[in-house]
């Protein structure tokens, strides 16, 4: 009975631990694989969780910024982005953050909007 016990409160743990919590999220994402400027920010204001897409228009070299609204629950945060489609979920308990299909990787905590 006392492994039974223990057996049902860890797999009630782990469910609830298999969620990156929405700090994990917070911070300046980079385009993995490119040499030109494309990053994904979240960061909260005030009791909303907002995400912010920079990128560099060649033929003006000005960086772009697009604000989406954003949301956590339950591991992942839910991005309205419209026709542009951001996913930042948890895998294996590791936040991640892709946009039609490209990784980003978390580069800051900082919420800053990148100047390059």
């Amino acid at each position: 009975m006392k492994k039974l016990l223990l057996g049902v409160l860890a797999a009630c743990c782990s469910l609830h631990a298999s969620a990156a919590p929405v700090e994990d999220f917070i911070g300046t994402w980079k385009l993995e694989r490119t040499t030109v400027p494309n990053y994904i920010v979240i960061k909260q204001e005030g009791e909303r969780l907002v995400a912010l897409r920079y990128t560099r228009n060649v033929i003006s070299n000005k960086i772009t910024e697009r604000r989406f609204p954003a949301s956590y629950a339950n591991g992942d945060v839910t991005i309205s982005a419209g026709e542009t489609v951001i996913e930042a979920r948890s895998v294996n308990n590791v936040a991640t953050v892709t946009m039609l299909a490209e990784a980003y990787k978390k580069i800051s905590s900082s919420t800053d909007a990148p100047s390059s």
